[in-house]
């Protein structure tokens, strides 16, 4: 009885934070509080970059998740993300891009490989993790650049880059009207904003419909597939799917909702391709190492619920949780 009130008690200070979230102003102690939350979370994801790959750590079964989701971007453009940058970069001679909230650079160390004469420019606020992606650069002779920024407050020059690219950061930013206005201000001329991040409700909340058949799906699944890899000191079966409110910590899916419509206002949508209304609360670093694909009944559940989110979403039954979009 005691451990129960105590649960809830938490849960209710949780909420609480969460909808003080909603009030936040980016001179605030609460603000500053969360951003060094946010610093503290991503130094520790990049504190080794000795995969060589610059990127937070994901179960296979979400690679291939990804590797999918490539698939329906080169079928609306002909490429996939990095494909379809480098491509328009070679387009204009002395092409310049810059990538917001890059991280240390994992994405954009492919498309500088790819493309040596492109001058790229990475903004973030992490100056941890910024000097990872320098010391990067260095050892492979890019042209990549990295500077510190908060991207709520950021004032960017005119006409200066031809793509800017925010690869899943803007579900972190307070002031997206801001950026956005930003962005516009400095894309030249038939430049284009490339942006691929998470659209669910604010705090990284499901939908209701999607919260009903994730619901459903979840008493099929066995045991062994409903272990939770993060969200406790230890692993533990989740007799229902975990959702928090990310609101109540950090900077996670402040505004998430809002992101496709501060986009919508400001430019015109080139392509346009949704994906994950379910996938990613099955597969993702909670409950992805669950599966090993390896075995054929992990790769049919899989399989499954891939087939099951693409005509949820194709047929306007669920909104999509996660998105790659082309504006100009």
């Amino acid at each position: 009885m005691i451990l129960a009130i105590l649960d809830r008690w938490q849960r209710f200070k949780l909420r609480l934070r969460a909808i003080r979230a909603n009030f936040l102003s980016t001179n605030s102690r609460a603000y500053r509080r969360r951003a060094s939350e946010e610093l503290e979370h991503y130094a520790e994801c990049h504190a080794s970059s000795d995969d060589g790959r610059y990127m937070e750590a994901a179960p296979p079964v979400w690679e291939e998740l990804q590797h999918r989701v490539g698939g329906l971007i080169h079928a609306a453009t002909g490429h996939d993300l990095a494909g379809y940058i480098t491509g328009r970069l070679r387009a204009r001679p002395g092409a310049r891009m810059l990538s917001l909230g890059s991280g240390p650079g994992g994405v954009e160390f492919v498309i500088a490989r790819e493309t040596p004469e492109a001058s790229i420019r990475c903004l973030d606020l992490n100056p941890e993790v910024l000097a990872v992606g320098r010391n990067g650069a260095a050892a492979e002779n890019l042209r990549v650049e990295f500077a510190e920024a908060d991207l709520n407050l950021v004032e960017l020059p005119e006409h200066e880059f031809d793509i800017v690219l925010c690869h899943a950061s803007l579900h972190h930013i307070l002031e997206l009207e801001h950026l956005a206005d930003q962005i516009r201000r400095t894309l030249r001329p038939g430049g284009e904003l490339v942006v691929t991040d998470i659209i669910t409700r604010n705090g990284y909340r499901m939908w209701p419909e999607t919260r009903r058949w994730v619901d459903r799906i979840w008493k099929t699944l066995p045991e062994a597939y409903r272990v939770n890899h993060t969200s406790y000191p230890d692993r533990r079966v989740d007799h229902r799917i975990w959702e928090r409110d990310t609101r109540s910590a950090g900077m996670e899916c402040l505004r998430s909702q809002d992101i496709l419509k501060v986009l919508r206002d400001r430019f015109d949508t080139v392509h346009y391709v949704p994906h994950f209304a379910l996938c990613r609360r099955f597969f993702d670093t909670m409950y992805g190492p669950n599966y090993d694909l390896g075995r054929p009944l992990d790769r049919a559940i899989v399989d499954w619920i891939w087939e099951l989110d693409r005509h949820a979403i194709q047929s306007g039954i669920l909104r999509p949780e996660t998105f790659f979009g082309v504006f100009r």
